[in-house]
């Protein structure tokens, strides 16, 4: 990689990584068991644009301004981890191509393992929540969101131009 193009790399990943910030942070809505973000797509956008440790390290450090900076519960080190995964997820599904399986089988792990599993752990860990109670509430709501993950998702990686302009900077 010649030096220009990582010149270029680098404020190009701290706006993603303030994007990711402004949608993961300020513009989502926390509920005590869940949380609603649009960040993902940042993410995913990330995830095209760079290797899978760059995009798992850039959610990580989102994450972890966006409660250092907006904090909406108490901070708990596990959803760090689960931010990271998430971006390592992404980061090697999108690197070399978007597939609609690719989406589906990332957005599933993401949805399903990280959000509901991993998250929810870390929950009944803080809380003490008891599991049934965790994961009934929080089944529905992460089915739709895998829907919603995955059908905008689909249509990002759809659009000719972030496509031309994402194999451009690669």
């Amino acid at each position: 990689m010649t030096s220009s193009l990582t010149v270029r790399r680098i404020p190009l990943l701290g706006a993603l990584i303030a994007m990711q910030l402004v949608l993961g942070s300020l513009l989502s809505i926390q509920l005590l068991l869940t949380k609603i973000s649009f960040a993902f797509i940042i993410i995913g956008l990330t995830a095209r644009l760079f290797s899978p440790l760059v995009t798992a390290g850039s959610s990580a450090i989102s994450y972890l301004l966006g409660m250092l900076l907006f904090p909406k519960f108490t901070f708990f080190p596990g959803f760090i981890l689960t931010a990271f995964l998430t971006g390592l997820v992404f980061g090697y599904a999108f690197q070399h191509q978007t597939s609609l399986t690719r989406i589906l089988i990332a957005n599933f792990i993401v949805v399903f393992i990280l959000n509901l599993f991993l998250n929810s752990l870390w929950l009944h860990l803080m809380y003490l929540t008891p599991w049934s109670v965790l994961l009934t509430t929080r089944l529905i709501q992460e089915v739709v969101t895998y829907v919603c993950y995955s059908v905008i998702l689909i249509a990002l990686f759809k659009i000719p131009i972030l496509n031309q302009l994402t194999a451009r900077f690669k």
